[in-house]
């Protein structure tokens, strides 16, 4: 009895061997077959991905799984940190899920893994550009070699401290030609006459880009055309003007400025009455000056900026009226005996500039003064047609209203005056 008990104690114990070994052999075989087929599955997906790409190239994501089993240090460190569901790229989810893989593998199948990433990287087949880590804390004037930091330069080196230059200057000149011809029969009436003009600006204008400007400008209008009707003289003075305008600006606000106007206009060339030795005006007989604080505006309209001007205001200006030749006195609203008047009143000045498009542009300058017992408004326009670089035409309109003389006080509307010239010539900018 006692050695049957021992004989089955012995096959039981026999028994429980064999089947713990054969659980350990399914368990093994599963482990393989699972992996095996996630292989494929994975070699599967690479062969759809590279045929449907449209541009075809070896993805390089795979290569840990198709090698010979390694042990690399990714998996560890994710697996460590739980990084696999902290992005969302495509990408980033594929690397995550191969290295969930190769972690499954070292867990599972410790025996397949023949080498370590170390054992790859000693063979020479990878780059390993940059080893050294950056330290925040380390100081990159520790790791500088010793050199000399003070500069060096040549003993016969000059500083030469110079101040911005806050002048700008500019101008313009013109000359220009007319011409007109009548036939003997011609209805409306009319003489031939051959005419031509010169006309020169200059400006010279101070900006400190601060506060305070300094504005000059110099105009010079001369010219002359033929008289066949006039016996006494050959040439009569068309364009006569001599202009004179300084303006100090002290910035109070964005684009108004506190400004001190003063304006000199007098004639260069002496006119006569037709067919007469009667003077009718020369240098300095009229010359007429304004002074007056006030404010100025400048503005700039429109997309492209070509509507541009400035607006000067006086509310109270002194305005002198000389006359240097007796016998023009009183024909330019002197009292008899008398060479000049002093006046006090409001005045106003607006130059605008319109750039119309590249060949053609109109300067409009409105000169408005009163004493408040005559009024005096000049209106210049001057429309610049360009036909080449150095070619221009030109058209003046300068309507004039002028109360201050007697005479012309005394006659309706003719102290009303208008001149208008339409010419050709050369033009130079600098």
């Amino acid at each position: 009895m006692r050695s049957l008990v021992i004989f089955f104690f012995v096959l039981g114990v026999f028994t429980r061997i064999e089947a713990q070994d054969n659980a350990v052999k399914v368990d093994t075989l599963s482990i393989v077959s699972s992996y095996l087929q996630k292989l494929q599955r994975l070699v599967e997906q690479r062969d759809s991905v590279s045929v449907l790409a449209t541009t075809p190239a070896p993805n390089a994501y795979f290569y840990q799984i198709l090698s010979v089993p390694t042990l690399y240090s990714s998996p560890l460190h994710q697996m460590m940190s739980n990084t696999d569901t902290l992005y969302k790229d495509k990408q980033l989810q594929t690397l995550y899920s191969i290295n969930q893989m190769l972690a499954k593998l070292y867990a599972r199948n410790p025996e397949l893994v023949q080498q370590t990433e170390e054992n790859i990287k000693s063979q020479g087949q990878f780059r390993d550009d940059i080893n050294e880590k950056i330290n925040a804390k380390d100081k990159l004037s520790e790791k500088v070699g010793e050199a000399a930091l003070s500069a060096t330069f040549d003993e016969n080196i000059q500083v030469v401290t110079r101040r911005p230059n806050f002048w700008k200057f500019s101008g313009n000149t013109s000359l220009q030609f007319s011409q007109s011809h009548f036939s003997a029969n011609w209805h409306k009436g009319g003489e031939d006459n051959f005419a031509g003009n010169f006309y020169l600006t200059l400006h010279a204008n101070y900006n400190n880009q601060r506060k305070f400007k300094w504005n000059n400008t110099f105009e010079l209008q001369m010219g002359a055309q033929t008289a066949p009707s006039d016996n006494n003289r050959t040439f009569r003075p068309t364009a006569n003007k001599i202009k004179y305008t300084t303006n100090i600006g002290y910035k109070a606000y964005k684009s108004l400025d506190y400004s001190m106007l003063v304006v000199m206009e007098t004639q260069p060339l002496p006119n006569y009455y037709a067919n007469t030795d009667n003077l009718q005006s020369k240098f300095f007989s009229p010359m007429t000056l304004s002074v007056g604080p006030g404010l100025a505006y400048s503005f700039q309209w429109g997309k492209k900026k070509r509507f541009t001007g400035n607006l000067n205001v006086a509310f109270v200006a002194y305005h002198l009226k000389y006359v240097g030749k007796d016998e023009l006195v009183t024909k330019h609203g002197l009292e008899e005996g008398k060479h000049a008047s002093h006046t006090f009143g409001p005045s106003a000045t607006l130059n605008t500039t319109y750039k119309i498009c590249n060949q053609v542009a109109w300067t409009s300058k409105i000169d408005w003064r009163s004493n408040y017992h005559y009024t005096r408004i000049d209106w210049y326009n001057q429309i610049n047609f360009t036909v080449t670089k150095l070619i221009t035409a030109m058209l003046i309109v300068n309507p004039i209203l002028d109360d201050s003389s007697i005479r012309y006080r005394n006659e309706n509307g003719k102290y009303i005056m208008l001149n208008e010239n339409l010419s050709i010539g050369l033009s130079y900018s600098f």
